[in-house]
């Protein structure tokens, strides 16, 4: 799934490879920091994150505050990603 990923640097596109309601796996060209906040966007869902690991061009977020699996299901649904 397309999700656009925005960081103090920047915006990107990014893929989501993993979802839950407590974070995500994403591939994107240029993965923030360790420790980076960042704001995951998806149609109408925007949540709040931190970067808990990245490698290569993958990276591990974990959401401040967990995301409703309804918003999540909707967000999955959506065709528009930026």
């Amino acid at each position: 799934m397309r999700a656009t990923l925005v960081a103090a640097d920047g915006v990107q596109s990014a893929r989501v490879r993993d979802l839950t309601s407590s974070g995500a796996g994403i591939v994107c060209d240029c993965p923030p920091e360790i420790g980076s906040d960042v704001i995951l966007k998806r149609g109408d869902l925007f949540v709040a994150a931190r970067v808990v690991w990245a490698e290569g061009n993958s990276a591990g977020l974990e959401f401040y505050r967990e995301a409703p699996l309804e918003e999540l299901a909707l967000a999955l649904q959506t065709g528009g990603a930026i």
